[in-house]
């Protein structure tokens, strides 16, 4: 049986920048969605599929003096690279930062979620 961490932190790095990682990092891989499709039947007639796109969200420190707003919205074919505690590594490729970039000025962080072309766990 395998002792120590299984979550709780993470070292993050989009490209070379090593970001201020807080809280709050979930991601998601897979490459399609699959979503049951009941019939007026009362019978499971199967399920459809779509694709996914792979993404890392997560929460980090954002108080203006390292990262300002254009900085993220910049942020384009990149790499980002996320070693958590348990010694998965997560690398999504070819990111961008999706969404609205608003950081919360009265905790000094922002929820940031970077959608890429290819995700992998190692």
């Amino acid at each position: 049986m395998r002792v120590g961490p299984i979550g709780g932190t993470a070292q993050v790095r989009v490209g070379d920048r090593l970001l201020r990682f807080r809280a709050e990092l979930t991601y998601n891989f897979q490459v399609f969605k699959k979503t049951g499709v009941a019939g007026g039947d009362g019978a499971v007639h199967g399920y459809t599929q779509e694709a996914n796109v792979p993404y890392i969200e997560m929460e980090v420190t954002q108080d203006g003096t390292d990262m300002k707003t254009r900085d993220w919205e910049a942020i384009d074919d990149a790499i980002v690279n996320c070693a958590l505690a348990n010694g998965v590594q997560l690398v999504l490729r070819g990111a961008y930062v999706a969404g609205d970039i608003v950081p919360d000025a009265m905790k000094g962080s922002l929820k940031v979620r970077f959608e890429g072309t290819d995700g992998e766990e190692v």
